[in-house]
């Protein structure tokens, strides 16, 4: 999945009860209900090893 600001790759970021998209250009985070829609197989294969994300 590309960053929408500058097209680059985005990396799945996980926190202390957060999991965020993050550009490894740019640095720009995405929250995942701000991308969710345009979710692509491979960030979804990383997201699944989250059994639960938080939306905030």
């Amino acid at each position: 999945m590309q960053c929408r600001q500058c097209g680059q790759k985005l990396e799945v970021v996980r926190r202390c009860k957060q999991v965020r998209l993050r550009c490894e250009s740019c640095g720009r985070e995405y929250r995942i209900q701000e991308v969710s829609a345009d979710l692509d197989a491979e960030i979804e294969k990383q997201l699944e090893r989250h059994p639960c994300i938080i939306y905030d």
